[in-house]
């Protein structure tokens, strides 16, 4: 039939399908296509609209394809009423009561191309009617002459510079294909023939020495088997001529190189036996003998005897040894030592007066700021590397006052690159303080880093208990 209408010059009849949701029409289409249009809240429906107690899939309006018609198949829970051909309006109650097929889940029922109707459920309403089709627009275009042609859209000056470069590239190409010369040499090679000329060799061959043998003249046997034994033949022979050069040896290269290798060694031994080799006396011969440790005590000894001195052992005290009664080592008495060593600060002032050595513990400990440089780590590297500088200070002080004790608050920042600066001692007395603070100038501790891992300085206030002993 749609054949025929278009053949007659009538348009055919299609569906227009508009969809409401609250009163309010949100899509609007007609079907061209001869399809099935199926509502419901998946993406795959012809329309998709996302209502309660719509299912995700329903097929609205059915085509028949051996008919080419539609029907209309509505839920048991729809509302709307529906008009035929014969302007007869029936509502969807109507249509179950008569008319409709029971399909179990819907129910069916043919449509005409002159139906309408209207179907709701819930907030969906759905509205239809078979209409003529509208001719199609055609896709709009601009005019010939503001499109122009397909050449006008090339830039004439960009084009030539384009077009010579290709000229020229493939000119380079095929004059490089065509004079290029194909040699079994490579370039290496010829520059080696070029530079060197290579060595030539002539050998003149002698020809074979035939030899002759005597046949047993007293035997047929003999006779017979000389005429059948055929006559040996010399092995050629190269004889090299005035010109010629001797064949490469191909071991001489190894030995070549085996007594360079002999030649380094002995050059490095003759050299090691210069240093601190010994001559045939016994004693080093070479410069390193000079510095070895006792090298000139022989000689220092003839000098003494050459002085008519005598040589003794034990500090010339007399005493006796422990077998011959030759003076004994190490028995002797040195001076008496009345004042301590200020720099060790450790002695005895007069005789029978010992100084306190001091005993210096860590009373507190805490870092002005939160860095990677803890108060623990500073803590440790003073107690392991700096300790025994400030019991040198604390010593000294010990000599001139035996009972000064108390507390020293060393306040100090650690820059950026680890060391101290504003180094600062104060506490017990102003000698000790100036001791440990110049000391304090010299500490280095590890780079101090941020929260971003960038170096920034570090403040730290330790506080030490100093108590005489």
């Amino acid at each position: 039939m749609a054949a025929q209408q278009q053949q007659s010059g009538h348009r055919p009849r299609i569906l227009r399908i508009g969809v409401l949701l609250g009163g309010k029409i949100v899509e609007e289409r007609l079907i061209r296509d001869r399809i099935s249009v199926s509502v419901g809240q998946s993406m795959k429906n012809t329309f998709s609209v996302p209502v309660e107690g719509l299912p995700l899939e329903f097929t609205l309006f059915n085509l028949d394809p051996q008919t080419g018609k539609y029907t209309l198949r509505f839920l048991p829970r729809m509302d709307g009423r529906v008009s035929d051909a014969t302007s007869q309006v029936l509502t969807l109650e109507q249509l179950r009561s008569k008319g409709a097929q029971n399909k179990g889940e819907y129910f069916e029922v043919p449509l005409s191309e002159s139906s309408r109707g209207k179907l709701t459920i819930g907030d969906l309403a759905v509205l239809f009617q078979f209409v003529t089709e509208p001719p199609r627009q055609p896709r709009p275009m601009l005019p010939a002459s503001v499109r122009g042609t397909f050449a006008d859209r090339f830039d004439p000056r960009l084009s030539v510079i384009m077009g010579s470069s290709i000229i020229a590239h493939f000119a380079i190409v095929i004059f490089a294909l065509l004079m290029d010369v194909d040699t079994d040499d490579s370039t290496a090679g010829r520059a080696f023939n070029m530079t060197f000329k290579p060595e030539t060799y002539t050998a003149e061959i002698l020809p074979p020495t035939p030899t002759e043998k005597a046949p047993d003249q007293g035997s047929a046997a003999g006779s017979a088997a000389a005429e059948k034994t055929p006559e040996k033949k010399a092995p050629d022979r190269v004889v090299p001529t005035k010109n010629e050069k001797p064949a490469a040896d191909p071991n001489a290269g190894r030995d070549a190189q085996a007594r360079e290798i002999a030649m380094k060694e002995a050059q490095a031994l003759a050299l090691a036996n210069a240093l601190v080799g010994e001559d045939e006396t016994g004693t080093t011969a070479g410069d390193m003998g000079n510095r070895r440790p006792g090298a000139d005590l022989g000689q220092q000894i003839a000098d003494v005897r050459e002085g008519n001195k005598q040589i003794a052992l034990g500090g010339n005290s007399g005493r006796g040894s422990r077998q011959n009664g030759d003076p004994k080592t190490g028995t002797g008495h040195g001076p008496g030592v009345d004042v301590a060593d200020a720099g060790s600060g450790v002695g005895t002032g007069k005789t029978g007066e010992t100084v306190p050595t001091g005993r210096i513990s860590v009373s507190s400990k805490q870092a002005q700021e939160d860095t990677t440089l803890s108060a623990d780590a500073v803590l440790g590297k003073i107690q392991s590397a700096y300790m025994n500088g400030i019991k040198r200070c604390y010593k000294q002080y010990l000599l001139k006052d035996a009972s000064a004790r108390g507390k020293v608050a060393l306040s100090f920042t650690v820059n950026a690159t680890g060391r101290v600066t504003s180094g600062n001692a104060s506490g017990v007395a102003d000698e000790v303080d100036s001791c440990i603070g110049g000391l304090m100038n010299s500490w280095t501790f590890a780079k101090p880093k941020d929260k971003d891992g960038e170096g920034t300085e570090a403040p730290f206030v330790i506080t030490l208990q100093l108590v005489p002993e």
